[in-house]
C-alpha cells in the first residue's frame, strides 16, 4: 500500500495561462495529452482528507485519489496560486476541512 497519494488537476487553458504569469510553468506536467498538476497527499495528511472528502477514493494500485471533486480541485488549485508550490495540502485541508462548521461554540461549565 502507497503511503503517499498524488491529486491531479487537469488544467484548463485558463489555468495554464494563470500558472505562466505567475512564473510557475515548472509545476505544468502533461500526461496522456493532457496537461495538469500533481498535489501530494502524504500519509500525515490522509485522516483529515478522508474526513473533508468522503467520496475520494485513495487508490493504491496507481498512487492517486480517484473521485476528487472538481469544485474540491478548483480550491486546491486557488491554494497552489497563493502559496506558488504544490506542496500545500495541509493549507488546503485548512480551508477544505471545517469540522466544527454549524455547531455551537463549547462553553466551560464552572
Amino acid at each position: 500500500m502507497a503511503d503517499d497519494y498524488l491529486i491531479k488537476i487537469v488544467l484548463d487553458d485558463e489555468k495554464t495561462g494563470k500558472l505562466t504569469a505567475a512564473g510557475l510553468d515548472s509545476l505544468i506536467v502533461e500526461e496522456s495529452g493532457k496537461k495538469l498538476i500533481q498535489v501530494a497527499l502524504l500519509q500525515k495528511n490522509q485522516r483529515k482528507f478522508r474526513k473533508a472528502f468522503k467520496d475520494a477514493v485513495l487508490n493504491a494500485r496507481t498512487g492517486e485519489v480517484d473521485n476528487f471533486a472538481q469544485e474540491a480541485a478548483d480550491l486546491l488549485f486557488d491554494v497552489v496560486m497563493e502559496n506558488k508550490s504544490t506542496e500545500v495540502m495541509h493549507l488546503f485541508l485548512m480551508k477544505a476541512f471545517k469540522p466544527l462548521a454549524g455547531k455551537e461554540l463549547r462553553r466551560a461549565i464552572h
